[in-house]
C-alpha cells in the first residue's frame, strides 16, 4: 500500500478581504496618485489591508514617498515582504527605489544594487561635418546598452549600432575613443548626446538606411532615461553675460581656427561645389579677362551665392557647430579658445558679420587651394576635405 506523501510546504493561509476593505483599496488606488503619500496611509487602517494595497499597485516610477510612508506605519513582517516583491519589481524595470529601514535600524529591508550612471562621449567635426557619438545607459542588474555612431545634424546618421557590454568591456570602448588618433572624443552627458542624435536623426531623409533604423530600435531606451536640452551645455560653463563678441577680431580668429581641432572647421552646404565650379571657370572663360574683372566677377558670385544660401537657418546650422566645437575645446582644456568659439558662434546671428565673412573666405581657400592672406607660403595644405553634395 502505498504512502501518501506529505507536502514539504505548509498552505498558507490567505485571508480575505471583506467588501468594504475591497471598496476602500478600490478608492485608494483611485486617488493615490494626486493625494499626499501622508493622507493615503492614514486611510490603511490594518497591516492586513497595507498588503493588499501593496499588491494591487502598479508598477510604475514615483511610488518612493507612498512606499516609504507605508513602511514606517507597517513593520509587520507581511507588509515587509509585500514591499520586497514591489521593490524588486521596481528595479527590474529600472525606476527609482527607495531605502527603507526598519524602526531605528540603520540596515536597509533591501540593500540597494548600486546603480551605476549613464556614460556619453561625443566627437570633434570633420571637414564632412560628421561626428563620433557614444552612448551608455545601465542595464539591470548589471553591464550597460551601449551605442556608437558617425552622425551630422545636416544630413543625418551614417552608422549607428548597439549591444550589451560588461562594465569591464564598456570602459575598454571609452579608453579606445579617448585614445584615438583618428577621432578626438570628450566625456559629456547623455542629455547632450541624445540631444545630438535627436538633431541628427531629423535631418535623416533615408529613413530606410541602417543607421536611422538602428537608431528607432535604439531610440525609445535612450529618451526614457534623459530629456533633451534647450541650449548648449557650453553656456553652463561660460554665461552669456561674460561672452565678449566685442573682443573679437581677425587675428582672434586665426588663433582659434589655427588649432588642430578647428583646421576642418568650414561651412558645409550642399550647393557650395556650384560656387567653386563657377569660380573656377573664370581662368577658362573663353572671353579674356584681366585680373581686375575675374576678381571683380568673383565677388560678384560670391555675394550672390551668400544672399541665396546663407540663411537665418544656414547660419543657424554654424552657430550650433560653433557651440559644439566650443565646449569640445573647454574639455580638451582649451578654455581660451572655447571663449573665442562661443563669441564666434553669437556673432553668426548677423547678416553679413565678420564671422560669417572670415568663415566663408576660409573656406573658399580651403576648398580652391589658395594661400589666404597672412599664411605662410609654406604652410601645409589640406589634402583629404571632403565636399559632399
Amino acid at each position: 500500500m502505498s504512502r501518501k506523501k506529505k507536502s514539504k510546504k505548509k498552505a498558507q493561509f490567505s485571508p480575505s478581504l471583506t467588501p468594504e476593505q475591497e471598496n476602500k483599496i478600490i478608492s485608494l488606488l483611485a486617488t493615490y496618485k494626486e493625494a499626499d503619500p501622508k493622507s493615503i496611509v492614514e486611510e490603511i487602517s490594518s497591516p492586513l489591508l497595507a498588503t493588499a494595497f501593496l499588491a494591487k499597485l502598479p508598477v510604475e516610477d514615483n511610488l518612493s514617498q507612498l512606499l516609504v510612508a507605508i513602511s514606517k506605519k507597517f513593520p509587520q513582517k507581511e507588509v515587509r515582504k509585500a514591499l520586497r516583491k514591489l521593490l524588486f519589481k521596481l528595479k527590474t524595470k529600472g525606476f527609482d527605489v527607495p531605502v527603507l529601514r526598519e524602526g531605528d535600524k540603520s540596515e536597509p529591508v533591501i540593500k540597494p544594487v548600486m546603480q551605476e550612471s549613464p556614460r556619453a562621449m561625443l566627437g570633434s567635426y570633420d571637414a564632412a561635418g560628421t561626428r563620433g557619438v557614444m552612448v551608455a545607459i545601465p542595464r539591470f542588474p548589471k553591464g550597460f546598452d551601449v551605442a556608437m555612431g558617425v552622425i551630422s545634424e545636416r544630413q543625418g546618421i551614417f552608422e549607428f549600432f548597439y549591444g550589451a557590454y560588461s562594465k569591464k568591456g564598456l570602459k575598454e570602448v571609452e579608453n579606445t575613443l579617448l585614445q584615438s588618433d583618428d577621432m578626438i572624443m570628450v566625456e559629456t552627458s547623455l542629455a547632450h548626446a541624445a540631444t545630438a542624435l535627436e538633431k541628427a536623426y531629423a535631418s535623416s531623409e533615408e529613413a530606410t538606411r541602417e543607421g536611422p533604423r538602428a537608431y528607432v530600435e535604439f531610440r525609445p531606451t535612450l529618451l526614457a532615461k534623459t530629456d533633451l536640452l534647450e541650449a548648449s551645455p557650453i553656456y553652463d560653463l561660460i554665461p552669456e553675460s561674460e561672452i565678449d563678441t566685442q573682443g573679437l577680431t581677425r587675428e582672434t580668429l586665426d588663433k582659434l581656427f589655427g588649432h588642430p581641432l578647428m583646421e576642418l572647421f568650414i561651412i558645409n552646404h550642399e550647393k557650395l561645389k556650384e560656387l567653386v565650379d563657377e569660380i573656377s571657370k573664370l581662368d577658362d572663360s573663353p572671353i579674356y579677362l584681366t585680373d581686375e574683372q575675374k576678381l571683380e566677377r568673383r565677388r560678384e558670385l560670391e555675394q550672390k551665392w551668400l544672399e541665396e544660401n546663407m540663411t537665418p537657418q544656414e547660419r543657424q546650422a554654424v552657430q550650433y557647430r560653433l557651440e559644439e566645437m566650443a565646449y569640445i575645446l573647454w574639455r580638451k582644456e582649451e578654455q581660451d579658445l572655447a571663449r573665442i568659439a562661443v563669441a564666434a558662434a553669437k556673432l553668426m546671428d548677423d547678416d553679413q558679420g565678420m564671422v560669417l565673412d572670415y568663415l566663408f573666405e576660409r573656406t573658399l581657400s580651403l576648398v580652391l587651394g589658395e594661400e589666404r592672406q597672412g599664411e605662410e607660403e609654406n604652410e601645409k595644405e589640406p589634402d583629404s576635405l571632403i565636399i559632399k553634395p
